[in-house]
């Protein structure tokens, strides 16, 4: 709980985007943690930017912080609360899918493996925010709701901290940025030749309004992450998806791409005359 606590004192309150991403970066962090109250600092977040983005379309609430058992471990992570499997699971099959429509015409620019290079990315991003494995118990899978979590290792660290420069670290060029975040998101996911292509189209950059700061876009384009996601609300359930999860709902594919889209937003800069708004309010 210290670590939930710890976030709550650091947050800054007027800003729904450093609020999520602070509380996404304790999932993964050391310590004793009660996964309830983290469970609960991070629903809160999500709806409260949810809520200020998306409306009454927002989904988020069917999305939790839970707890996965594999043969090497056990880990926390993002999953949706009824069918119970982790969003980069979901996003691991979607990656396979061809570019709906929906996006195509919202995003006209976008080509399919810039589409394909999205998803791919933001699986890797649920997966570094994932808490490390922690060694396997054996008492058939009974856990104390509050347990300690290793250290993240240092490649995974590595790419949390880069993904946080984007919005933190004023100082550093785009160029900077998108370097780091290049070199960190290999380091992480392996230099296989899908990864190696996808680092490739990213890039930070500082897009649309004059006062939008640095954010994770496609290089060639320019197209913002979380634009191309969340312009995907609404669009069917990929065939690839449902041959995986054949249960799976229509409303709990737009609670993946709802917290798909908030998470991405959440590692981008605040607007500028939202941050002026917040300093003169206080």
């Amino acid at each position: 709980m210290e670590a939930v606590d710890h976030l709550e004192e650091t947050m800054n309150p007027s800003w729904p985007r450093g609020r999520l991403r602070d509380v996404l970066l304790c999932v993964g962090g050391r310590g004793d943690v009660n996964e309830a109250d983290l469970s609960a600092a991070v629903t809160s977040a999500l709806r409260e930017l949810a809520a200020e983005t998306l409306g009454e379309r927002s989904l988020a609430e069917l999305v939790t912080v839970g707890a996965e058992d594999h043969p090497w471990g056990r880990s926390l992570g993002l999953r949706l609360a009824d069918y119970d499997v982790e969003l980069p699971d979901v996003l691991l099959y979607a990656d396979q899918s061809d570019l709906p429509p929906q996006v195509k015409e919202s995003c006209p620019t976008l080509s399919q493996e810039e589409w394909e290079a999205v998803l791919l990315v933001s699986k890797l991003i649920f997966r570094g925010l994932q808490s490390e494995p922690e060694p396997a118990r054996d008492d058939a899978g009974q856990h104390p709701q509050a347990t300690p979590r290793p250290p993240r290792s240092v490649a995974r660290e590595q790419f949390c901290q880069a993904l946080a420069a984007i919005s933190e670290r004023v100082d550093l060029h785009q160029h900077e940025l998108t370097g780091q975040l290049r070199t960190a998101l290999l380091n992480f996911a392996s230099e296989t030749p899908d990864n190696k292509e996808a680092a490739q189209r990213i890039a930070v950059l500082h897009t649309g309004e004059p006062q939008q700061g640095p954010r994770l876009c496609l290089s060639r384009s320019g197209l913002a992450f979380s634009k191309v996601v969340l312009s995907a609300d609404g669009c069917p359930v990929p065939s690839c998806v449902l041959e995986e999860f054949p249960d799976l709902t229509q409303d709990e594919w737009n609670a993946v791409i709802h917290v798909t889209g908030l998470t991405l937003m959440a590692f981008e800069a605040e607007l500028a005359r939202d941050v002026g708004i917040a300093t003169v309010s206080r």
